[in-house]
């Protein structure tokens, strides 16, 4: 009878995961579908937003956590030159985002607070 070879926990786990990163995602049609009605969107950005104008984030759009899907923020100023996110990892989704658009919201904790967006992820807001 063959020996065991004994394995720790965290071996154990570091392989399980991974193994798990390197699956691959058969494409579906409806993948494939909604991949391409979400670069339409994106691309698609003829809005030009102007101080006062509520927006949200458009459907499958928001990359950070504030504003929540379906709460408005308003637009503080639409720059003509974006600035680029300067983060340092070219691994992270906000790796040289162009940030066009200041928003404000009230946050969490009931403040008003302003950051910049990429106003290509934002659609006018449709209510009161």
């Amino acid at each position: 009878m063959a020996e065991r070879e004994e394995i720790s926990k965290e071996e154990l786990i570091r392989a399980l995961l991974a193994s798990r990163s390197r699956r691959e995602v058969e494409p579906t049609a409806d993948l494939i579908k909604k991949l391409k009605n979400l670069h339409f969107e994106y691309a698609s950005n003829a809005n030009r937003f102007k101080p006062g104008d509520l927006v949200v984030w458009k459907d499958g759009m928001r990359n950070k956590k504030m504003p929540k899907n379906g709460t408005p923020a308003i637009v503080i100023e639409h720059l003509a030159t974006p600035i680029i996110s300067n983060t340092d990892n070219a691994g992270s989704a906000y790796y040289r985002e162009p940030l066009d658009l200041l928003g404000g919201f009230i946050d969490e904790e009931g403040d008003f607070v302003i950051y910049h967006f990429d106003s290509r992820r934002f659609k006018h807001f449709e209510g009161d």
